[in-house]
């Protein structure tokens, strides 16, 4: 069973539907969550509200599931595999994230209204489908400055000290709880080995048109 889950989550095609699944789960919850509210301002309020909450559940599950000791190996196991070769194609069963969307908001809508709780997951699918976005192409393009260089930086070191920088959207998360890693120019040797495309035009490294 493990072996048969972990050809599924390295397979380039569960891959790509996990992006598309994670983007249409936060377009559904949103437009649901819109439909059934008296307040749209709202709604849309507690949907960033989501996307922001999400930047510590990334953390979370990174830092404690992927690379804390625990029962739970598959986690581990999987992980490591990417940390083997940053090139692999490793997701989720490209269904979970709606299923867990659809668990998450049915627990919450226990304690507030359900056009609230069908917001912040529709936010929380949204952050992770911004993670995966930028996961990907952190590992296919070559950044100069800004914003995406230091994340990049920042997440390209994670790779040779995995107990350090677990963030991948922000570095936030990490200053909090202590793993945050100042990196020196010797920590980059080898980002130069990224593949390159245009950095003005990212989004072509999303199907690894390089």
């Amino acid at each position: 069973m493990k072996e048969i889950l972990l050809k599924i989550t390295s397979s380039k095609t569960n891959y790509y539907l996990s992006l598309l699944t994670d983007f249409l789960t936060a377009v559904i919850f949103l437009s649901l969550s819109i439909y059934y509210t008296k307040d749209i301002f709202a709604s849309i309020a507690l949907f960033i509200v989501g996307v922001i909450f999400f930047t510590f559940l990334e953390y979370a599950v990174h830092a404690w599931l992927f690379h804390k000791n625990h029962k739970l190996k598959v986690f581990i196991e999987g992980h490591a595999h990417h940390h083997q070769n940053p090139f692999s194609y490793d997701a989720m069963p490209f269904f979970m994230s709606l299923l867990i969307a659809s668990v998450f908001a049915y627990i919450l809508h226990f304690l507030m209204p359900l056009p609230d709780a069908l917001a912040i997951v529709g936010g929380m699918a949204l952050g992770y489908f911004n993670y995966g976005i930028m996961h990907h192409i952190m590992h296919r393009v070559e950044f100069k400055n800004g914003y995406w260089r230091y994340m990049q930086e920042f997440h390209f070191v994670h790779h040779k000290k995995p107990k350090m920088n677990h963030g991948v959207t922000t570095d936030v998360w990490d200053r909090v709880f202590g793993t945050y890693y100042q990196w020196s120019e010797k920590d980059l040797k080898g980002i130069e080995k990224l593949k390159k495309v245009d950095e003005k035009r990212p989004f072509r490294a999303i199907f690894d048109l390089i």
